[in-house]
C-alpha cells in the first residue's frame, strides 16, 4: 500500500516551516511522498492579493529540488474555480491506483476549525489526516476533536510533532517590502528566484 501527503496552501512564498513539516510528516508517519498543492484561489482568501500562479509553482519546484520524496502538482492551479480541499482530494484521488492512502497534512489550529470547511462531513469520512502539533499548544481542544472525528465518521488522524519555526510568508514579503534580509528563512533558489523575478516589492 502507498501512502501519499498531500500538503495544500497558498505557498506565497514556499519557506523553510512548510519543508520541515513537509519532511517530518513524510518521516513519521511513514509516506512515500509529500507533494505540495499550490491553491490558486482559497476560499479564506479571496480579497488577499497573491503571487501569480506560476511564479509560486516555480518557487516550490526550486525549493523540493533534490528531495526524491517531494513532489509539486498544478492540480488546483490549473482550475479557475476556487480551490475546495474536499474537490482536490478526490480529483487527485482518481488519478491514482486503488493501492494508495491518501494522507491530507495540516497544521493543529486549520484541523481544529475543519468542521467549517466546505463538505467537512466528507471530508472526514473519506479521507485520512496527518496533523502536526507542537508540545503543550491547545492539546486538550485538540485531543477532543480528534477523538470526536474517530467516533463520528471514523477517521484516521496522525499526530505528529513539528518543529516550531517561527517563519512566515507575510513576514518574508513584509521584510522584502522593507529591504530586510530573507537569508535563510528560504531556501537559496527560492530567495533568488523571488529577487530576479521582483516579487512582493
Amino acid at each position: 500500500m502507498k501512502k501519499i501527503g498531500i500538503l495544500g496552501g497558498t505557498f506565497d512564498p514556499v519557506h523553510y516551516g512548510h519543508l520541515i513539516l513537509a519532511e517530518q510528516a513524510r518521516g513519521e508517519a511513514g509516506l512515500d511522498q509529500v507533494v505540495f498543492m499550490p491553491a490558486m484561489v482559497q476560499p479564506f482568501k479571496l480579497n488577499t492579493k497573491i503571487a501569480e500562479g506560476h511564479h509560486r509553482y516555480a518557487m516550490l519546484m526550486k525549493a523540493t529540488a533534490g528531495n526524491a520524496g517531494f513532489a509539486v502538482s498544478d492540480l488546483e492551479l490549473t482550475s479557475a474555480k476556487v480551490s475546495y480541499t474536499i474537490k482536490t482530494l478526490q480529483e487527485y484521488k482518481s488519478r491514482l491506483d486503488e493501492n494508495t492512502t491518501l494522507y491530507f497534512i495540516i497544521g493543529t489550529d486549520a484541523f481544529l476549525s475543519i468542521d467549517k470547511w466546505f463538505s467537512a462531513e466528507d471530508l472526514l469520512k473519506e479521507y485520512s489526516f496527518i496533523v502536526g502539533t507542537r508540545p503543550g499548544y491547545k492539546e486538550k481542544e485538540l485531543k477532543e476533536k480528534v477523538e470526536r472525528f474517530r467516533e463520528i465518521y471514523d477517521t484516521q488522524i496522525l499526530q505528529i510533532k513539528n518543529s516550531e519555526v517561527e517563519i512566515s510568508s507575510s513576514d518574508i514579503k513584509d521584510r522584502i517590502r522593507k529591504g530586510k534580509s530573507i537569508k535563510y528563512l528560504l531556501p537559496e533558489a527560492v530567495e533568488d528566484y523571488i529577487y530576479q523575478e521582483k516579487l512582493y516589492l
